[in-house]
C-alpha cells in the first residue's frame, strides 16, 4: 500500500482508544446567546452560565460527553471509545470543552495531545 508511511506493517490490526474525561476547573463565565441577554436585560438575571460538555476528535472521529448544565466545575467521569486500527496514522487527539448553547456551541478551550509523546516506541 503505497499510503502507507514507511515502518507501518501493511497488516494492522485494530484496536480500541480510550480517552477518559472525569472533570474540569475553573471554567470562564460566559454566555453569549441572545436569549441569555435578553433574560438579563427583563429580569436583571446577571448569571454568566455555563452548560459545558468535551468533543474529543481522533482519526476522523468524533465523541462528546454528556452536557452539565450550569456548572464551573462540571464532573464527567465518562469515557468515549475510538476504534481505529494500530499503529493510528493520526498522530493527536483533539480535546476541546465546549459550552453548549440552542443558536450555536462555543470552544472555550482546545488542547491536542500528542500520541508520540505518550506512547511507547514499540
Amino acid at each position: 500500500n503505497l499510503l502507507l508511511p514507511d515502518g507501518v506493517p501493511p497488516e494492522r490490526q485494530w484496536a480500541r482508544f480510550y480517552v477518559k474525561i472525569y472533570r474540569a476547573e475553573g471554567l470562564p463565565r460566559m454566555n453569549t446567546s441572545i436569549m441569555a441577554n435578553v433574560k438579563k436585560a427583563l429580569i436583571g438575571d446577571n448569571k454568566d452560565l455555563v452548560d459545558p460538555y468535551v468533543q474529543v476528535a481522533f482519526a476522523g472521529q468524533k465523541g462528546k460527553t454528556s452536557i452539565q448544565k450550569s456548572s464551573y466545575e462540571p464532573l464527567w467521569n465518562e469515557q468515549i471509545i475510538f476504534t481505529e486500527m494500530f499503529p493510528p496514522l493520526c498522530k493527536r487527539i483533539k480535546i476541546q470543552i465546549r459550552d453548549s448553547d440552542k443558536v450555536n456551541d462555543v470552544a472555550i478551550g482546545t488542547h491536542f495531545i500528542d500520541l508520540r509523546k505518550i506512547s511507547n516506541e514499540g
